[in-house]
């Protein structure tokens, strides 16, 4: 079994890296891959820098070149709800783009043509798997259910509102749900999980530098727990 593991910024993927053992390391498309082992597991990491066309240039390509049985995008993202707090996890039960909007031809907001649904299924055996791995930490409070992704950062009360009345979401971040729509197209189970570093509520620009280093070392010690216990 091989995992692959996509990380948007170098602090969500770095301490993973520098855990991994027999690293081959290759760059395509400006995206460095590391393939290797990583708690006793075969995996492949990369960065796949911030937005939905990096994530979905990463995931594509890793699913070609290294043939990936599972990817797990993890990671931060900004609360959509008054019951998360800084580092608590949400594993995705499900994604959505919160910013694919055909509805002037008569589509439902977040309607992604050619796969025809808007709710992007995530495997319900990975799930399972993550949220087992995730309340074995201490001091963590783990939450399921749907993880919104955009090319926005959101930070303002209209916007949260707006992803929550229309998708229901728990969290908002950039990158899951491209992950999610590669994955589903080429039939590999995925996973997203995230680690909240902000509250979505505007404070962001007060909060995110600090936080966001606790929610990617919650998110990291996460995926290696889930290494350790995955079958």
């Amino acid at each position: 079994m091989k995992i692959g593991i996509i990380g948007a910024m170098e602090i969500e993927v770095k301490e993973l890296i520098e855990s991994m053992e027999n690293i081959n390391k290759e760059t395509i498309s400006s995206i460095i891959y590391y393939e290797g082992q990583l708690q006793g597991k075969n995996v492949v990491v990369a960065k796949c820098g911030v937005g939905k066309v990096h994530a979905a240039v990463c995931a594509q390509t890793m699913i070609l070149k290294y043939k990936p049985d599972t990817i797990i995008n993890t990671g931060v993202a900004g609360s959509l709800s008054s019951e998360l707090d800084i580092a608590d996890i949400v594993i995705s039960e499900n994604v959505v783009q919160h910013d694919m909007d055909t509805s002037g031809i008569g589509d439902p907001l977040g309607f992604i043509s050619g796969i025809n649904i808007i709710n992007i299924p995530c495997s319900e055996k990975l799930v399972g798997q993550i949220e087992k791995s995730a309340k074995i930490i201490e001091n963590t409070n783990v939450f399921k259910g749907t993880i919104a992704s955009g090319d926005q950062f959101i930070c303002s009360q209209d916007k949260k509102d707006y992803i929550v009345k229309n998708f229901d979401a728990l969290c908002a971040e950039m990158e899951g749900a491209a992950i999610g729509q590669v994955c589903y197209l080429n039939n590999v189970d995925f996973c997203i999980v995230r680690a909240i570093s902000d509250k979505a509520d505007g404070s962001a620009h007060m909060d995110f530098p600090t936080f966001v280093q606790i929610a990617a070392k919650k998110s990291t010690k996460m995926i290696n727990t889930l290494l350790k216990n995955i079958e």
